[in-house]
């Protein structure tokens, strides 16, 4: 139980808060497109939403 509380913590300690940058990343899009955030934020200002519990 002791590591999971550390676990908690060190997760907690490493989310973004509202308004901070995301780290860059690649992730694939729900239709098998390589999605890099670096080539979106070319577009304009970028929402990241990640949904839980949809699969």
């Amino acid at each position: 139980m002791m590591c999971h509380s550390a676990l908690l913590s060190i997760v907690a300690l490493s989310a973004l808060a509202t308004g901070m940058a995301a780290p860059e990343f690649e992730a694939v899009s729900q239709d098998g497109r390589n999605i890099r955030l670096a080539t979106l934020r070319q577009q304009g200002p970028v929402m990241l939403i990640f949904l839980r519990g949809f699969g």
